[in-house]
């Protein structure tokens, strides 16, 4: 396997019942695993006797293997009403079609296996959050080293853990997820009173982890096996910042509704000021669009931004409201961006990952669309339909979140000291301290028809044919300067197919929708703090616009990071992605090569 960012998925046999690694000849849990889980872990923590509180219950895992301490938790934690984000990470996760059969089995023991089986991560190394039973259960895992993920998470200032579960494979098989620096990593990331439970017993296990301030115990586990470990740390705990007390959001389309739900879930009022007479304004207004990723097979920082955001954005709408979107998938075929040759580029890149994407040739194409086509494609099974209003309408219906419509806001001034993000497109420029940023309007349109014979799915290229509602949207036009309306329409019909004769498909056309996407100078978002000139954060002033043609994919993916930034908890993104997304980088090259678009310093 030779793309970095693809991870080898675990050795795993499941014919004898109980889940077994080859490749660490060891078992990944007894036959009871379910009644291990608890007199192991949740007994000793004291997490099965613990109080429900209004503020999250935060347990850190390593290895996170078949998900059963997860799975176990996150039930107890749901029938408590009890909030749960669960850090995990998993140098050989488990591949989707095992899991997937494990989950089959379990989950009429612990119905939150389903729910994570349709959303389980892809075996593509960083963070992957998800949001699950309504939004009650948060888990974040990283694909990858062990050390590497505590080390990101000790980066985030007051990052800190309620309880740790250490299962990683024993000692003598697996020594890297025991290694005395690993486990002193964890005394860095400890609430006051933090437990932790582990299986193995080995003294240099508990000697390790009382150098990193555990008072350490053994536990009975007679007669199944002679005694575990758990403890309670006493050393020097992280204090988790403050949350504020209240945030502003600036501008009510897809970007400013998308932090103002991730903030709101995270029980911080949020009041949303738009400028217009009513939420989802420009491009959010337009009622159909494609939650599509158009990946990038070159391995860049922009191409893993692209996929995980991708991958975090589709399960995240999967918990919106039905009416919203439809998982339709979608087929991308060649077009002026991107070949055949690259398309089964990126299908070849990414196929040790999962099912999430596949190359079909001509004949599979043709098969899957329903439509006479002259190259195979990209099929993406997950891509989904989306209805912006409604999307935009339930984001925002949340009894943390005001909406104040018609209510311009002229100074930043106005809302000091509150929190405030600037998710306005470009208008965020409109206030002096984000003038800096590179960003600019492009006009699009997509145009409505009938037609006779539409395809089965959506299909995109160097446009999309989206069948909706029993019409197709044909679109969007990417417009540096605003077309005339009609040849905006002639642009987008002419993606539909010809007769032999070489004349277009037999269509009406019903009506057209028009608005303006805000791309920066890069063509990449513009998602975290504002900078002043001398690159020092401005405080409590945050941006995300410039998502361009992919708003449905970065938004969200976008909206959470922002939320995790402000709400103090990590960020789940390698600071690569996170450094891609900010603003600062329009600082560090304005000092090279001066300003862009218009921007001011």
């Amino acid at each position: 396997m030779d793309t970095p960012e693809a991870i080898a998925p675990a050795q795993v046999q499941l014919d004898t019942g109980v889940p077994y690694a080859t490749n660490f000849a060891d078992i990944y849990h007894s036959p009871d695993g379910a009644a291990e889980v608890q007199r192991v872990f949740i007994a000793p923590s004291g997490l099965a006797d613990r109080e429900p509180t209004p503020e999250p219950l935060w347990v850190g895992e390593l290895g996170f293997g078949s998900g059963l301490n997860f799975a176990a938790l996150a039930e107890q934690c749901r029938h408590q009403g009890q909030r749960l984000h669960f850090v995990s990470c998993d140098a050989a996760p488990l591949a989707a079609a095992t899991f997937s059969q494990l989950a089959s089995q379990r989950s009429a023991t612990h119905p939150i296996y389903s729910e994570l089986a349709r959303a389980y991560p892809p075996l593509i190394s960083g963070w992957h959050r998800r949001q699950l039973a309504g939004g009650l259960i948060t888990l974040s895992v990283f694909w990858g080293d062990a050390q590497t993920a505590l080390a990101h998470l000790a980066r985030q200032p007051g990052q800190a853990m309620n309880s740790w579960l250490l299962d990683g494979f024993a000692p003598d098989r697996n020594p890297g997820m025991w290694s005395e620096a690993l486990l002193g990593l964890l005394g860095n990331l400890c609430a006051p009173g933090a437990t932790v439970a582990t299986f193995t017993a080995a003294g240099r296990v508990r000697r390790g982890l009382q150098a990193a301030g555990f008072e350490m115990r053994r536990v009975d586990q007679r007669p199944h096996k002679r005694e575990s470990l758990a403890g309670i740390f006493r050393g020097r705990a992280a204090q988790a910042p403050a949350k504020p007390r209240h945030v502003a959001v600036i501008g009510a389309g897809l970007a400013g509704a998308s932090v103002a739900r991730q903030i709101a879930v995270r029980d911080v009022p949020v009041t949303v000021y738009e400028a217009g007479p009513a939420p989802a304004a420009g491009a959010s207004g337009i009622p159909v669009s494609m939650l599509h990723p158009r990946l990038l097979a070159d391995g860049s920082t922009e191409a893993r931004l692209r996929a995980h955001a991708f991958l975090y954005s589709g399960a995240q709408v999967d918990g919106t409201s039905p009416q919203a979107h439809s998982t339709s998938g979608a087929l991308q075929l060649p077009g002026k961006n991107a070949s055949e040759v690259r398309l089964r580029a990126i299908a070849e890149r990414y196929h040790h990952t999962g099912d999430w994407l596949q190359f079909l040739d001509v004949d599979g194409a043709q098969e899957r669309s329903g439509w006479e086509l002259d190259s195979g494609g990209l099929w993406f099974p997950d891509s989904r339909r989306i209805h912006m209003p409604r999307l935009i309408g339930h984001l925002l219906d949340h009894p943390n979140i005001a909406v104040r419509c018609a209510a311009p806001i002229r100074s930043l001034t106005e809302l000091s000291p509150m929190p405030t993000v600037l998710a306005c497109g470009t208008a965020c420029r409109d206030f002096a301290e984000a003038a800096y940023l590179e960003l600019a309007a492009v006009a699009g349109q997509i145009d409505v028809v009938e037609a006779a014979r539409p395809p089965r799915l959506p299909l995109l290229g160097n446009g999309y044919v989206v069948p909706w509602d029993g019409k197709l949207a044909l679109g969007s036009t990417y417009e540096y300067s605003p077309w005339d309306q009609a040849r905006a329409t002639q642009a987008n019909v002419s993606q539909l197919p010809r007769t032999p004769d070489g004349k277009q498909a037999d269509t009406r056309w019903l009506s057209r929708h028009r608005g303006m996407r805000c791309v920066s100078s890069d063509r990449l978002p513009v998602v975290g703090a504002l900078f002043d000139r001398q690159q020092r954060p401005i405080p409590d002033l945050y941006v995300s616009s410039g998502m361009g043609s992919m708003g449905n994919v970065f938004s969200h993916y976008g909206a959470e990071l922002l939320a995790s930034e402000i709400c103090g908890e990590f960020l789940p993104a390698t600071s690569e992605l996170v450094a891609a997304l900010s603003s600062r980088r329009f600082r560090q090259r304005q000092e090279r090569r001066g300003y862009k678009l218009d921007a001011q310093p």
